[in-house]
């Protein structure tokens, strides 16, 4: 086919660039259509798996979060609250049940699966809750337990009920022990709390039953 009023040049050049153009549409509707090529594949199935890891580990950090959050303030709030308890009066507060409490409930059964208003436990364990100024405005899932005295009667793991020696002193001039406790699925297996003036820490033990 003859162009006319277009130098013979030009034509090769317009032939090579159309020449050009067409093998790259061809390649790019081969490359269509054969798909994935199998490292693609893999790649795409490696970046997936760790997004679901990143996504699987982010919802367990927050789970947890969720359910050591309650004690822990708590604790701390109790806390607080006796050492302000004891410069004004000298000598910390024990409550009624001791470091074996479960306030609100009644024991530490009523804590499986189930929360609590704190103002709705025994009135006169709530009367000395209220004294020492520790007043959650929050339903609770765990129950509470204060021990408080001078000299003897420290509580050891065992009057706690849970498996490590925490080591505190058998006798201390002023002393308090806070212990929380829940069965939060209600498998028979209970996740503990304790906090003291022995230490800034808060033990748990089974925290994330």
């Amino acid at each position: 086919m003859k162009v006319s009023g277009v130098h013979p040049r030009t034509r090769r050049g317009l032939a090579r660039d159309l020449l050009r153009e067409g093998v790259v549409m061809r390649r790019r509707q081969r490359a269509s259509s054969r798909g994935f090529s199998l490292i693609e594949s893999m790649v795409v199935v490696l970046i997936i798996a760790v997004l679901a890891t990143l996504a699987v580990y982010g919802v367990r950090k927050y789970m947890m979060a969720a359910k050591t959050s309650e004690p822990i303030e708590i604790i701390n709030s109790i806390r607080a609250a006796e050492e302000s308890y004891k410069d004004e009066t000298f000598a910390y507060l024990p409550i009624t049940g001791g470091v074996t409490g479960t306030y609100p409930f009644t024991n530490a059964a009523g804590t499986q699966n189930q929360k609590m208003p704190w103002d709705k436990g025994n009135a006169s364990v709530f009367g000395e809750w209220n004294q020492l100024g520790v007043r959650p405005s929050t339903m609770v899932q765990f129950g509470y337990g204060c021990a408080a005295g001078k000299g003897v009667g420290v509580p050891q793991k065992a009057d706690l009920g849970i498996a490590n020696n925490l080591n505190y002193p058998t006798t201390f001039p002023d002393w308090y022990v806070v212990r929380a406790i829940a069965d939060r699925d209600g498998n028979g297996t209970y996740a503990y709390f304790v906090g003291s003036n022995f230490t800034d820490g808060i033990y748990s033990e089974n925290e994330s039953e």
